[in-house]
């Protein structure tokens, strides 16, 4: 096509009216799309219209702003295809997007609008391209399912740099978690504006005055779940999980704000030292009060080798008198070996069951001998997360995705040893000294 043809092809471009979707948003829903903030989630029970709300916002801006880039994202992309692809399809291209060009077939990768606008398909899982450069939005969906490593990766993808649009956002929907779930934090934090979302904000449940017919369905098989699913996904309650193995853990006494511990109170590290990310956790005890306190995490990818984890956990240790390093379950001696040959004497834990270590950090939480600085988020979100599988109801002895909770790990080794007699611990303890 010569240039003339492609110039004409524009100003056409440019004179048709983009076609408007006539949705009504509400309450939370309404406020979302409305503010400013850079950071902020819609969070409320299953079906409150959050998703198809913040679709269609993006649907909108792609319109608006020629050139703009968006991304679409869950923790897994093969999550997209199923719910939100379909609503997005269903719901607002086959009605007010037939001008908007799918790529990739049923697992689409992008769609193209005629104004050059991009909204990119992916999962934190396989960003490849959709995550590659600068967006002006991003549409976090389920975003309790990420941790928090990665939505602040992704808000360095909205820096604006680069961007279309005289703003730029990374926006999310969510069903409420465990109360220690990191957005509430990030939330109280200030970092992060939190927009709570209800049953009428969705117009095809409440039409203004009466619950629909569709309302009253949804209303009721949502209310028929019990347990955690009925707090979460019916009230819109952050609840702890059925089967939750910290169950005495109370944010009230135990977590604190975060304070540099004195230099003489003896200082621990906990260290998951192998896995797809390396945890690890700084204790300090308190002789006055006989108090643990948790006031440090690391918890990094395995992407860089081990002597690299081994010289951040050291460096974040500087002009600190570490007295002991434990970590790694019993078929991991050679993690342990890599890391002492790196710097870090690691220790074997002198209990080696998963349930007796877990039990020795249950008892000090019981006891209060245990806090955990808001300084370490991760861990809190984990400690929230941390449950038994579920067996028809009844809890079983398995620990619900064990492989994931790489801080609790740390910290159930490190306790292991604290807690066992110096008689029973079967090492000598190298004489502790302060790294510069």
């Amino acid at each position: 096509m010569s240039w003339q043809l492609r110039a004409q092809a524009e100003l056409e471009r440019r004179k048709r009216k983009p076609l408007e979707i006539p949705y009504e948003f509400r309450g939370g829903n309404k406020a979302i799309v409305e503010s400013d903030a850079i950071e902020r989630i819609a969070v409320g029970p299953a079906e409150t219209g959050k998703t198809l709300a913040l679709l269609t916002y993006l649907h909108k801006l792609a319109r608006q702003y020629d050139g703009a880039h968006f991304s679409i994202i869950r923790k897994k992309k093969t999550d997209l295809t199923g719910s939100v692809i379909r609503t997005f399809t269903r719901d607002i291209l086959e009605k007010y997007g037939k001008d908007v060009t799918k790529y990739g077939g049923n697992y689409p990768q992008w769609y193209d609008y005629p104004n050059s606008s991009r909204i990119w398909l992916g999962g934190l899982d396989d960003p490849g391209k959709t995550l590659s450069s600068e967006r002006d939005g991003i549409f976090v969906v389920q975003a309790e399912e990420l941790a928090l490593r990665d939505w602040e990766y992704l808000t360095r993808c909205v820096t604006g740099r680069g961007a279309v649009m005289p703003f730029t956002f990374l926006v999310g929907d969510c069903n409420p978690g465990p109360p220690t779930h990191w957005i509430k934090s990030r939330a109280k934090a200030g970092k992060l504006a939190l927009f709570t979302t209800t049953h009428k904000d969705n117009p095809t449940l409440w039409d203004g005055e009466n619950w629909t017919a569709q309302g009253i369905k949804t209303r009721r098989i949502l209310s028929s779940m019990t347990g955690s699913r009925l707090q979460r996904l019916f009230y819109g309650l952050w609840s702890a999980p059925e089967g939750m193995i910290y169950n005495v853990f109370d944010e009230a006494r135990h977590k604190v704000k975060a304070f540099s511990p004195p230099k003489i109170w003896p200082r621990f590290v906990g260290i998951d030292p192998f896995g797809a990310y390396i945890g690890a956790l700084w204790l300090a005890y308190d002789p006055e009060n006989q108090v643990l306190n948790v006031y440090r995490e690391y918890y990094e990818p395995f992407g860089i080798t081990t002597t690299g984890h081994a010289q951040n956990v050291v460096r974040l240790s500087k002009n600190e008198t570490i007295f002991a390093w434990v970590g790694g379950g019993p078929s991991e001696r050679q993690a342990r070996t890599d890391w002492a040959a790196a710097g870090v004497p690691l220790i074997a834990p002198p209990i080696t069951d998963v349930w007796a270590q877990i039990d020795r950090v249950y008892n000090l939480l019981k006891t209060n001998s245990l806090v955990i600085h808001d300084s370490c988020p991760a861990l809190l979100d984990e400690i929230g997360a941390y449950k038994r599988k579920m067996k028809d109801g009844v809890a079983t002895d398995k620990i619900d995705d064990k492989g994931i909770f790489h801080l609790l790990d740390s910290l159930r080794y490190i306790v292991s040893w604290l807690s066992q007699p110096q008689e029973d611990r079967g090492e000598i303890v190298y004489n502790p000294v302060v790294i510069r």
